[in-house]
């Protein structure tokens, strides 16, 4: 009987094959486990096949990446996957020059940046990502506008008001960014989050680079109850609270902190560490320091 392939065992192929010269063979793999029904959840047919694309992506061959992009929106149709998998697919669309396709492929999803948290991210970025930035301000900038109306409608600590008032931030946070990225001035929303983020107290969260985890729980194996038991459950973790909180910066454990934990030390005296901008880009380095893309280490991962 054939294994049967996890999440994670997608996952490690496609790393693999990242630093491959040639992701080809990957790319057959994947197709095979999908085809053949060796997934071990046939739920993760979509992530399965948005994998190969990435790779096909990767070797620059855009016919085939479109093609299994294709395949895993088809995939994805009915579940809480598919709106994130079609704004990847616009994306790739675009990449590759299918500007008609791709941008009708982008105005379908333009209502969701009202109704999706997650739409800030997979709208803009295929806008951003292929060279229409101006536009994405505008959309977010009219969708910002309606998205406070219906702040202001919904009734005062309502479920509904708490996901509008989400959707709010997650659009004039990505305004933000992008605005920032087309060297405009910060005009009178963008300060008032700079203003509100300088209020807000300083991150609780701490990421810890793989080297200084792998040393924290070898002397402190208790700590994986909150850290993680792996390195790979820890970045996952601070992925999924990230995700649920929304854009915030996250410390990062510093040697001079490790030091002072391993020791006994007071920690409360170490210098702050950097702080991790999140969400990156889909295509910027990812936030974990792994040197890949962050569509293709942490984000893909933890997607509801």
């Amino acid at each position: 009987m054939a294994t049967l392939l996890t999440e994670d065992d997608l996952t490690e192929i496609t790393h693999d094959a990242i630093v491959a010269d040639d992701p080809g063979p990957a790319i057959d793999t994947l197709l095979a486990v999908v085809d053949e029904g060796r997934l071990a959840d046939e739920a993760d047919r979509t992530y399965a096949l948005g994998l190969a694309a990435d790779l096909a992506e990767k070797r620059r061959d855009g016919d085939q990446a479109i093609a299994l992009s294709r395949r895993s929106v088809t995939a994805a149709q009915g579940t809480d996957e598919e709106n994130w998998t079609r704004g990847r697919h616009a994306d790739l669309l675009l990449r590759f020059g299918h500007d008609d396709e791709g941008m009708r492929e982008a105005r379908a999803l333009r209502h969701l940046l009202t109704r999706d948290e997650m739409a800030a991210l997979y709208v803009t970025e295929a806008l951003t990502e292929n060279g229409r930035a101006e536009l994405a301000e505008e959309w977010l900038t009219t969708a910002l506008a309606t998205a406070v109306d219906i702040v202001e409608r919904a009734e005062t600590g309502s479920t509904a008001r708490e996901e509008a008032e989400e959707i709010e931030y997650a659009l004039a946070t990505k305004r933000r960014a992008v605005r920032r990225d087309l060297g405009l001035p910060p005009d009178e929303i963008d300060q008032e989050m700079d203003e509100l983020e300088g209020d807000s107290p300083e991150p609780e969260m701490l990421f810890w680079p793989e080297a200084a985890f792998d040393q924290m729980l070898a002397t402190f194996p208790d700590r994986a109850e909150s850290l993680g038991a792996t390195w790979e459950e820890h970045r996952m973790y601070v992925e999924q609270v990230l995700l649920e909180v929304g854009p915030m910066p996250v410390e990062v454990a510093t040697p001079e902190l490790l030091t002072a934990t391993l020791e006994g030390e007071d920690v409360e005296a170490v210098a702050s560490g950097p702080l991790l901008e999140w969400p990156p880009g889909r295509n910027d380095p990812c936030w974990c320091g792994s040197r890949t893309k962050y569509k293709k280490c942490c984000l893909p991962r933890t997607r509801s």
